[in-house]
């Protein structure tokens, strides 16, 4: 099975890198590393929305991949999870895509320039693709903004908005471009903060980071094989 695992920066995968074999380096982007019987890609974009959905676009057009599973750590935006969990993000929004008026925020589907359902959207959500099982972890909502929330102000305003549990800067593009291409796509998020006003000093990211790459390992040793 061709797999290509998607993280916005090189620190939220070295842990796992620091145990792989490096195969072949296919651009300054994307490199092959040696997993158990067989090669993953990883793929390195830079934060944010743009970045992502340029690199893996490109990625996917280089190379055909049965799934791309999303990994980097997210904001809590409930105190249900705790800081260290890893989570299985099962469907997006882009939370900071559309039309500012002067007391309130309308989303695309709201100010009618999108309908709800349009491709490659569900009720105005982008959802993965369904594990069958194979991915054992909490299923929880996200949405992808591209900026991470710290003030008072607007969290409050994000929170009216949304009902998801998990913030990330680049979630949402990958279930985009992979539901326009045609690929199964999956985003696992390990919990590094809560959104609230910024405070690195109750961030735990050694943790998060530790527990992404312990989730991870498993996730890969029960990816099943490709059908046909």
């Amino acid at each position: 099975m061709e797999i290509l695992i998607v993280a916005a920066t090189t620190m939220e995968i070295k842990l796992i890198v620091d145990e792989l074999e490096k195969v072949e380096e296919e651009s300054h982007f994307v490199k092959t590393y040696r997993f158990g019987d067989f090669n993953i890609d990883i793929l390195v974009t830079g934060i944010g929305s743009s970045f992502a959905t340029f690199h893996l676009t490109n990625a996917l057009r280089e190379k055909k991949y049965d799934a791309v599973i999303n990994v980097g750590l997210a904001g809590s935006l409930t105190q249900e999870l705790k800081i260290g969990e890893v989570v299985n993000v099962v469907s997006e929004e882009f939370a900071d895509l559309g039309i500012e008026k002067q007391h309130e925020f309308l989303t695309l589907f709201e100010s009618g320039y999108m309908g709800m359902n349009d491709f490659p959207f569900e009720n105005g959500l982008l959802k993965a693709s369904n594990s069958n099982g194979w991915i054992k972890l909490k299923k929880v909502k996200g949405i992808t903004t591209n900026k991470s929330y710290g003030r008072d102000s607007s969290i409050a305003e994000m929170r009216e908005k949304f009902t998801a549990h998990v913030e990330s800067m680049e979630g949402a593009a990958v279930f985009y471009v992979c539901n326009w291409m045609g690929v199964q796509c999956y985003e696992i998020r390990s919990i590094s903060n809560y959104v609230e006003p910024r405070d690195s000093a109750k961030w735990n990211i050694p943790l998060a980071l530790v527990h992404l790459k312990e989730a991870l390992s498993v996730i890969l040793k029960q990816v099943p094989a490709p059908v046909g």
